[in-house]
């Protein structure tokens, strides 16, 4: 069995990394906000400012010391999130420490940290996509759930998602790894551990998701995905008016538009950069919208969420530069376009489960379902050939 030098990879990081994510992003913001309400007050006197960084240095010290100290998922959440506040509040006052003059209000310092977040939010994405198989990876999430059950905090959806997992590491051809993954699979299916199971949650047991699939239905989904990208594709036809125009006039114009005036760079490389990206992201999410507008949702949803992620990594860093907090509304708006094409894509992965699936993948996943249920596995039929969906 193959033991990685960092560890296990943690059942369900991606929960966790979720709120890091969240937390860090509401602190800035709301930094801002309240910094900009109240004029930027200071915090002591007579010579003294408690710079909010150092509340988060304190709080990052807290998120590493907290599950050094105790075990379980309540103590992995609080560091979580004490851990995304403590970056927010560390990394909004960047400005003065990349600065010879020590300016809060430094121009690289709103791209610096729209960066950091653009960074969590890519480890986040691969982290969610890339499932583990590894048998060491199952049967270390085994253990952790045998201590969440203990802690009550396991529910029966994910003992048994933990158990099917297991169904590798079992069949393995190292007599010991099988062994204990055969003894990890018993105490987890135990009485005693029924005995401890809790019910699940909101989340765990299905229910947000009935909610969201109840009050967001698969084509009212599709819809709204194809209006936020014309509008982001009619968005980009204006700023490439303006970029042109700083261009070859040089004296940009001052249209005003529903989220408010557009403001451009003024030096000629800043707007050829953005020229670049804005009619590139701009023209493929047009493409996207008319392919998914034609029925071809997953392709149509893979051009869209490349071209969103484009124009929030390349997009996002120059308007941050030039506009710098200002850019939040439109990044927020691209955001939930991201959102909703993540989500799109989660449901035809469930509708048409067949595009991705490796060969000899079916048969494990039988397997595993099998072992979670604790009957006999099998091969099933062959799951009818996916299509892609219709159009609007």
């Amino acid at each position: 069995m193959r033991r990685p030098w960092l560890g296990a990879r943690r059942d369900q990081a991606e929960r966790y990394l979720l709120v890091t994510i969240a937390a860090f992003a509401m602190t800035v913001a709301g930094i801002r906000w309240f910094l900009d309400a109240t004029g930027y007050p200071k915090v002591g006197g007579g010579g003294l400012h408690f710079a909010h960084m150092l509340w988060g240095g304190l709080l990052l010290m807290v998120a590493v010391v907290l599950p050094l100290l105790f075990v379980g998922r309540r103590v992995l959440l609080l560091s979580a999130v004490a851990a995304g506040v403590g970056v927010g509040l560390f990394i909004d006052e960047i400005g003065k420490f990349i600065t010879e003059e020590n300016d809060y209000f430094f121009a690289p310092a709103a791209p610096i940290i729209y960066g950091s977040l653009l960074l969590f939010v890519g480890l986040w994405l691969v982290v969610r996509r890339r499932r583990s198989t590894s048998s060491f990876d199952a049967m270390q999430s085994a253990a952790e759930a045998v201590g969440a059950g203990l802690d009550g905090r396991l529910n029966r959806a994910d003992r048994d998602r933990v158990v099917a997992r297991l169904s590798r590491a079992r069949r393995s051809r190292e007599p010991v790894v099988a062994a204990i993954a055969e003894r990890q699979a018993a105490i987890l299916t135990s009485v005693e551990m029924e005995g401890l199971l809790v019910p699940p949650g909101w989340i765990a047991s299905g229910r947000a998701r009935e909610t969201l699939e109840r009050w967001l239905p698969m084509r009212v989904e599709r819809v709204l995905i194809v209006l936020g990208l014309l509008w982001s594709a009619l968005e980009a036809s204006f700023a490439a008016i303006l970029l042109l125009d700083v261009l070859w006039i040089g004296d940009p114009l001052d249209l005003p538009i529903p989220v408010g005036p557009i403001e451009v760079p003024e030096q000629s490389i800043w707007a050829v950069l953005a020229l670049l990206v804005v009619a590139g992201v701009g023209t493929a999410n047009g493409v996207a919208a008319i392919t998914i507008m034609l029925g071809r949702d997953r392709t149509g949803a893979r051009l869209a969420t490349a071209a969103v992620l484009v124009g929030l990594v390349a997009g996002g860093l120059l308007t941050f530069y030039v506009e710098q907090f200002g850019a939040m509304a439109a990044t927020l708006q691209q955001l939930v376009l991201l959102a909703l094409l993540v989500d799109f894509g989660d449901r035809l992965d469930e509708r048409l489960p067949a595009h991705h699936e490796r060969p000899g993948d079916r048969a494990g996943t039988t397997a595993e379902t099998g072992a979670a249920a604790g009957v006999a596995t099998g091969s099933r039929g062959a799951a009818p050939a996916a299509q892609e969906t219709g159009g609007l």
